[in-house]
């Protein structure tokens, strides 16, 4: 019916192409004469009234999102919008994010940084550009040493910074789920740390890691060309949880454990971002009531009712809200 496609276009007013990473071109309705799509949207920051207006252009054979605010297309005027607009989602196959491969993991936790740090993208895509230019330069026999130098000195900076910024979130991640622990029925006392087989033991970032990147970069030259990219870095990391009681890897937990860690991550990050930030998130929940046991159910409330944020719920069946408050609003989509 359009469930879903309702979170994705609130979504796509973030930088980037939405929660499902689709190309501008895959979501214009095929049935559209004019080829493009139009979404517009109110958003009230306190007392202020922004109308948005989100579309996509096609410049020569790619398609473009565009986004006006209040009628402005200037950097300043997306700028602020985008440093009020904080999203934060939870789509079905999330469900089993901690057994699933490490990019879907990094993915997650990268998004709670750019809530924090709107910039933090820039980094990531900056780091990837050097990445693929190391690459290409490699593959050619005659390269020039001084220019992978320069290459790999600007590699190694942006990798370390990615480094640092996760170490710290992950760290706000873990001293913010004690504050939430009354909300759990079963006390989960997690922990989250950042896997690396570079920084091993180094994250304090006390040691010389720059120098000791720069070297491994040099050593790695060979085998990067003929593996491509590159061997390690922050586009190899992972991250685990473990039970501080037992050392336990929650990727052991049953999939109703693993989703109620999930929600108490989102909840954890919430406190943060609305207390310490100022920032009041958005939250987008696709289907995230199915299956849903009453431990989750509990947790799920405690969400909708304790934070002061606008939450919107995709489901089946209206009975599967049951749970809620009344402070909800249904909408029907036929």
């Amino acid at each position: 019916s359009g469930k879903t496609n309702i979170l994705e276009s609130i979504s796509l007013f973030e930088k980037g192409r939405g929660f499902r990473k689709d190309n501008v071109k895959n979501l214009i309705n095929f049935k559209n004469s004019e080829k493009n799509f139009f979404i517009s949207s109110k958003y009230f920051d306190d007392d202020n009234l922004m109308n948005l207006s989100l579309f996509s252009q096609k410049n020569e054979n790619n398609y473009n999102k565009k986004i006006l605010i209040n009628e402005s297309s200037s950097s300043d005027s997306i700028k602020h919008f985008q440093n009020l607009f904080s999203l934060i989602y939870f789509l079905p196959e999330m469900e089993r994010i901690f057994i699933n491969s490490p990019s879907l993991r990094r993915n997650f936790f990268d998004r709670l940084i750019y809530n924090i740090d709107k910039d933090y993208v820039i980094l990531l895509n900056k780091y990837r550009k050097n990445i693929f230019e190391r690459q290409k330069a490699l593959k050619n026999y005659n390269y020039d040493i001084e220019w992978i130098k320069i290459i790999e000195q600007q590699i190694a900076d942006l990798a370390i910074k990615i480094y640092k910024k996760r170490v710290e979130n992950i760290s706000l991640i873990n001293f913010n789920l004690e504050k939430v622990n009354k909300f759990q029925n079963k006390i989960y006392k997690i922990s989250f740390k950042l896997i690396d087989d570079f920084l091993e033991n180094s994250q304090d970032f006390k040691s010389n890691l720059f120098d000791k990147y720069l070297f491994k970069l040099e050593k790695s030259r060979e085998i990067d060309l003929i593996i491509g990219g590159c061997k390690f870095g922050p586009h190899k990391s992972d991250i685990n949880g473990f039970n501080l009681d037992n050392n336990f890897n929650i990727n052991q937990y049953s999939t109703g454990q693993q989703k109620t860690i999930l929600l108490l991550v989102i909840l954890a990050h919430c406190y943060y971002l609305i207390n310490e930030v100022k920032i009041s998130p958005i939250i987008l929940f696709d289907e995230v009531c199915s299956h849903l046991d009453d431990e989750n159910r509990k947790l799920l409330l405690n969400i909708v009712e304790e934070l002061n944020i606008q939450i919107l719920m995709t489901g089946t069946d209206k009975n599967l809200f049951s749970f809620l408050s009344t402070n909800v609003s249904y909408c029907n989509i036929v």
